[in-house]
């Protein structure tokens, strides 16, 4: 019994010293190392429109009075800036003529991108323009901004259904055909404001 006393004393004497050692230890020399990337921007689709925005107002019956259609589909609008910069872009939309049914023309409609919003799949960030009435002449409006220390990584800028609008005068004859126009979107190296 005697001997397992002293057997144990040692043993906690023993983890006592070894602990005190390890406290006591001090660092001898500390030396850094370093680690490190570089970017450069790519040659080529650095700055770039990834997809545009279509709208599609149906197909409904002709009326006799003041219509607004909205957009029957969810779409998008996608900027990429991989630049690295930081130094901000601007995207314009301009619609190319008024909507036609080959010769016919849909005379006083005009489209309104009322509410698109920055999806949260963005990586980027940019402001957006709400309630843009479009051209039919031809000029752009800025619908998209990203100013200087905005913009980086991908921008999807969302039209949900109703988003944008298409406003038609009652008055206005209407043949039983599609009509069409095109919409050229724009991408601006720099804020609209520089």
């Amino acid at each position: 019994m005697k001997t397992n006393k002293i057997l144990v004393g040692f043993a906690v004497v023993s983890m006592v010293f070894s602990g005190s050692m390890v406290v006591n230890a001090e660092g001898i020399e500390n030396q850094e190392s370093k680690s490190d990337i570089g970017f450069t921007a790519p040659e080529e689709g650095a700055l770039t429109l990834l997809n545009v925005a279509d709208f599609d107002f149906g197909s409904n019956p002709i009326s006799a009075k003041d219509e607004v259609y909205k957009n029957k589909a969810e779409t998008t609008t996608t900027v990429q800036d991989i630049r690295g910069t930081e130094a901000g872009w601007t995207v314009q939309v301009a619609e190319n003529g008024q909507l036609k049914a080959g010769a016919k023309e849909l005379s006083n409609a005009q489209i309104t991108l009322k509410t698109p919003t920055i999806s949260a799949k963005s990586t980027g960030s940019a402001d957006v323009k709400t309630d843009v009435v479009l051209n039919t002449d031809g000029s752009g409006t800025t619908i998209l901004e990203a100013t200087e220390g905005q913009g980086n990584g991908v921008t999807i800028e969302d039209f949900d259904t109703n988003a944008a609008i298409l406003e038609v005068p009652g008055e206005t004859v209407k043949i039983a055909k599609q009509y069409e126009t095109t919409l050229t979107w724009t991408l601006l190296d720099q804020p609209a404001n520089n």
